[in-house]
């Protein structure tokens, strides 16, 4: 059986080689033309020096080899992507409620000077129920209401601010509510608020309403 022989620094070892005959007989062919140069060429001696020396054993002749490191092979496919890490834990816990703010400053009062709820008791007669700085309201004419503010609150040119009240309004409708800046009906008071059926121009009276002066 074709053998081969490893010699080292360290130790000989004789190597059982086991080929097919294509393999041996290319070795036969290569391993002569290597050490047919060998012994003559200062590169080849030095490629000795970094080369595994082996004597091949074919047909019963010794032949010195060099064996050299052939080409690096073809990188290999990527390996599979690992499975996804479990997920983390939670960060840490919610802090505690801020505190509550400071309670804001009051505002300025309001400006009304005086104000009343006015309802007509009859078709001449009328009440204040619910008044600051009106002292009195009366009905001389259905649906026409004087009204008197508390002394020192002065009306300019009659302005004030009115709206209906079904409450106390007879039959719990509202009317058209209006007031006469020019108090024609009312040239003792300086307030004057005329009540109206709704969608007409008569004059009527039932219709209770607010009032406000600014």
């Amino acid at each position: 059986m074709p053998t081969i022989e490893r010699h080292d620094s360290m130790q000989r070892r004789t190597l059982s080689l086991i080929a097919i005959p294509a393999v041996l007989g290319a070795m036969a062919i290569a391993v002569p033309a290597l050490a047919a140069t060998g012994a003559s060429s200062t590169v080849h001696a030095a490629s000795a020096r970094r080369c595994t020396a082996v004597i091949v054993i074919s047909h019963h002749r010794r032949i010195r080899a060099c064996l050299l490191r052939g080409p690096r092979g073809f990188t290999g496919p990527a390996g599979a992507t690992g499975k996804t890490g479990a997920t983390g834990k939670t960060g840490g816990k919610t802090g505690p409620a801020g505190k509550n703010g400071t309670n804001g400053i009051n505002g300025t009062n309001g400006t009304a000077r005086a104000y009343a709820l006015v309802q007509p008791t009859s078709p001449s007669a009328a009440n204040l129920v619910g008044a600051f700085n009106i002292t009195g309201v009366s009905e001389p004419s259905a649906g026409v209401y004087c009204i008197t503010p508390a002394a020192g609150v002065s009306i300019a040119s009659g302005i004030a601010a009115v709206s209906p009240e079904v409450s106390y309004s007879a039959g719990g409708a509202p009317g058209t509510i209006a007031v006469n800046a020019q108090h024609a009906h009312c040239p003792a008071t300086p307030l004057e608020v005329d009540t109206y059926a709704p969608g007409t121009t008569t004059l009527t009276t039932g219709y209770a309403f607010t009032i406000v002066v600014p």
